[in-house]
């Protein structure tokens, strides 16, 4: 199983590492994931450094992900499915082939979660959520900034 539903850890069996909201960023160094996976770092210029990670095969699918730190916790936990086929470039993107990747990446969510998305909307944008009672996970496709993500909410009070 990718994402624990009893807490929302992200378990990369094949990497023996585990993702969490306040994960530190020494831990996440000295993982496996870490040392085979990781791709580059952005800084925002407000406390926050994204990570960003080279795909993994994960049932099937590639999936690449996006860690956020404050300062050096992990707040942030953000994916996305790849195929070939993908707009690589501006110049390969349509509406239409970000709408396959914003479905592929639901269909790769209830499979993973075993389970159907609690909540479908279509407006302000199409997304999907499933609800736990540690937070959610969802996914949306944002006609702004033109891409498909998915990701994990946690509770306030799930905190450490």
């Amino acid at each position: 199983m990718l994402i624990n539903s009893e807490n929302g850890v992200i378990e990369l069996e094949s990497f023996t590492t585990r993702l969490y909201k306040g994960m530190s960023l020494d831990q996440l160094e000295q993982s496996d994931f870490y040392k085979e996976k990781y791709h580059s770092i952005q800084d925002v210029k407000t406390g926050y450094f994204w990570y960003y990670f080279k795909s993994i095969e994960i049932q099937g699918y590639q999936v690449s992900f996006s860690l956020c730190f404050f300062g050096d916790q992990l707040d942030i936990i953000q994916m996305n499915t790849w195929e070939n086929g993908d707009a690589k470039d501006w110049n390969e993107w349509t509406e239409e082939k970000e709408m396959k990747v914003f479905h592929r990446n639901n269909t790769f969510l209830s499979q993973i979660l075993d389970r159907l998305p609690t909540q479908k909307q279509k407006k302000p944008y199409p997304s999907r959520t499933f609800i736990f009672p540690w937070g959610n996970v969802w996914s949306v496709y944002d006609p702004r900034s033109a891409g498909s993500f998915m990701g994990i909410n946690f509770n306030e009070e799930e905190n450490k």
